[in-house]
C-alpha cells in the first residue's frame, strides 16, 4: 500500500512537471531547436515599378523586410523583440496594450521576451548555399509577432525573408521616421459583408503577392553583387525558395506561388476564404508546386447554433458547408502534389501560429499549451520544406509519425 501511494505521488510529480513550464514560457519564445546560431538583417526598399495606390502623395511602394538567417554565434547583444520607441511614438503609451493585449505589453516593455537572433552576425557558411524561405504575416499584424517561427526556420538552415506589407500591417515604421498605419478607409469602402470583405481582401493579396515577387528580384540582385554588408549575400540557393505566411499571408504566399514558377514550394498557415486557400485557373489548375494547408477547422458539420448564427436553414448551410469542402478538395488535388494538416480546433485559435498566445497567457498552464502547440505548428511546417526544398525525409508527412494536437494529415498526390 506504501509502495502504490509513492507511485501516485511520483506520477503526480511526473504530471505537474509536464506540464509546468521548464521556464517562465510567458516571458520568453522558446530556443530553438536547429542547431545553427540565428543572425538579423533588415532592408527597406522601395519598388520603383509600382505607384502606392493607398498613398496620399504619389509615392512607390515602399517596404521593410527582415531577414533571420543561419549564423556564426558571436556573444553580441540580441536583437529587440519589437521597436517599443516606434510603437509608442505611433500610439502613445498604450499602444503596445492594443496589440499585445495588458499582459503580453507588460512582457515586451520590460524587455523579458527576448529574441536569440544577434543583427548582421557572420553568415555559418559551412553548410554550402542556403534555401529562403519568403514570410508574409497576416492581416493587420506584424511580422515580429511570428519570431518563434521564423527563428526556428532559421535555426534549420534556412534564410527566412519576412515581408511588412504597408498599409496592411498594424505598422510599418522606417529609419526616416515614416510611419505607415493600417489602413481603415478604403476597407470600409470596400463594404461590410463577408463577400465585399473578401473581394477587398484579395485586392490586397495581390500587392502582397507582388511585394514577394519583388523582394525575390531583389535577392537576385544581391546574390550576384555579394555585398559584404549583407551577412548571406553570395550564400541563398535561390533554386530551392519557398513562400509562407499566415491568414491573409498564407493566401498572399499561395497567390505568389501561382504567378512565378521560381518559388518552387508554398505553405499556407490557416488562410482560406469560403475555405479555399487559392483560386483555380482558367485551365482548373491550381498551381505546379508542392502546397502545405495548414489549418484550424472543425472537422464536423454545423448544428441549429451555426445556422441560426448565419440565418439559414440547418440543410441550406450544411449544403453549402459541403460543397466548399467539395471545392477545397478540388483546390487541393491540383497542385503539384499537396498535403493537408489539420491542427485540433479546440485546442488552438487561429493566432496559434503566432507568437501571442504564448505573449498572452495567463499563467504557466496556458503558456504550456501555446508553447506545444507552437512547437507543433513549426515542426510539420518545416518538414514540409525539408521534404519540398531540401529533399530530406520528413516523417510527419510520410505516415510515420504524428504529433499532438493534430487531427488529420491528408496528402494529395
Amino acid at each position: 500500500m506504501k509502495q502504490h501511494r509513492s507511485l501516485n505521488i511520483l506520477g503526480f510529480l511526473l504530471f505537474v512537471l509536464i506540464l509546468q513550464p521548464q521556464q517562465s514560457w510567458s516571458q520568453q519564445l522558446f530556443q530553438p531547436s536547429g542547431k545553427f546560431s540565428i543572425g538579423y538583417h533588415r532592408f527597406e526598399w522601395t519598388d520603383n515599378s509600382r505607384m502606392e495606390i493607398l498613398a496620399t502623395d504619389n509615392s512607390n511602394r515602399w517596404l521593410v523586410v527582415n531577414v533571420w538567417y543561419p549564423a556564426q554565434k558571436s556573444g553580441s547583444k540580441n536583437v529587440p523583440y519589437l521597436d517599443t520607441l516606434a510603437i509608442g511614438e505611433a500610439f502613445g503609451s498604450d499602444g503596445m496594450q492594443s496589440l499585445l493585449g495588458p499582459l503580453g505589453a507588460k512582457l515586451v516593455k520590460s524587455g523579458k521576451v527576448r529574441t536569440h537572433a544577434e543583427e548582421d552576425a557572420v553568415f555559418y557558411n559551412e553548410g554550402g548555399l542556403a534555401p529562403v524561405i519568403f514570410f508574409s504575416h497576416g492581416m493587420g499584424m506584424m511580422t515580429q509577432l511570428y519570431t518563434a517561427q521564423l527563428e526556428e526556420l532559421a535555426s534549420y538552415g534556412y534564410i527566412v525573408v519576412a515581408l511588412s506589407h504597408p498599409y496592411d500591417a498594424w505598422l510599418v515604421s522606417f529609419k526616416d521616421g515614416r510611419q505607415i498605419f493600417f489602413e481603415t478607409k478604403e476597407r470600409r469602402a470596400g463594404g461590410i459583408t463577408e463577400e465585399q470583405h473578401i473581394a477587398y481582401e484579395n485586392k490586397r493579396i495581390e500587392w502582397w503577392a507582388a511585394d514577394i515577387r519583388f523582394a525575390l528580384d531583389q535577392l537576385v540582385v544581391i546574390n550576384r553583387m555579394k555585398n559584404e554588408n549583407i551577412p548571406f549575400a553570395g550564400h541563398m540557393d535561390l533554386t530551392k525558395v519557398g513562400a509562407m505566411g499566415h491568414s491573409a499571408g498564407g493566401r498572399a504566399a499561395a497567390r505568389a506561388c501561382q504567378l512565378d514558377d521560381r518559388i518552387k514550394s508554398c505553405a499556407d498557415q490557416d488562410g482560406v476564404a469560403m475555405m479555399q486557400p487559392f483560386y483555380l485557373g482558367p485551365d482548373s489548375i491550381g498551381m505546379n508546386q508542392p502546397f502545405l494547408l495548414f489549418e484550424r477547422a472543425r472537422n464536423v458539420l454545423p448544428d441549429e447554433a451555426d445556422a441560426a448564427s448565419m440565418r439559414m436553414t440547418l440543410p441550406e448551410l450544411i449544403d453549402m458547408v459541403k460543397r466548399l469542402r467539395h471545392k477545397k478538395e478540388i483546390a487541393l488535388a491540383s497542385t503539384g502534389g499537396s498535403y493537408h494538416v489539420m491542427l485540433r480546433f479546440d485546442s488552438s485559435s487561429h493566432m496559434s501560429f503566432s507568437d501571442l498566445p504564448l505573449l498572452q497567457a495567463k499563467n504557466d498552464v496556458e503558456a504550456a499549451a501555446a508553447y506545444r502547440i507552437l512547437q507543433v505548428v513549426c515542426r510539420y511546417t518545416r518538414e514540409f520544406f525539408d521534404k519540398t526544398l531540401k529533399q530530406i525525409p520528413a516523417p510527419l508527412f510520410e505516415g510515420r509519425l504524428r504529433l499532438n494536437y493534430i487531427d488529420n494529415v491528408q496528402k494529395y498526390p
